[in-house]
């Protein structure tokens, strides 16, 4: 899946992810595949739906779809289907 990391609290270490289908996933930071730097508000990123030990939906494996400085420019937040004002 893909979506737009929505809040992240460092401090704590982990966010919430929105989804094309709009639903919010939370993922903890020991799921990201590149720490640093450290997730942001706004980062494109790519992820496994999965489930915590309480069944509740969360993210395994992120991973941003488009780093920092990444030569090939930034990835439109319309080109993976999400509404960016939502």
């Amino acid at each position: 899946m893909q979506g737009k990391i929505r809040k992240y609290d460092d401090q704590r270490g982990f966010g919430f992810i929105k989804c094309a289908d709009s639903n919010h996933v939370f993922f903890h930071i020991s799921e990201c595949v590149q720490r640093v730097p450290e997730p942001a508000v706004g980062d494109l990123v790519e992820f496994s739906l999965s489930s915590d030990r309480d069944g509740r939906l969360c993210a395994k494996g992120v991973q941003r779809i488009n780093p920092p400085g990444d030569p090939c420019g930034p990835i439109r937040f319309g080109d993976i289907g999400i509404d960016e004002a939502a």
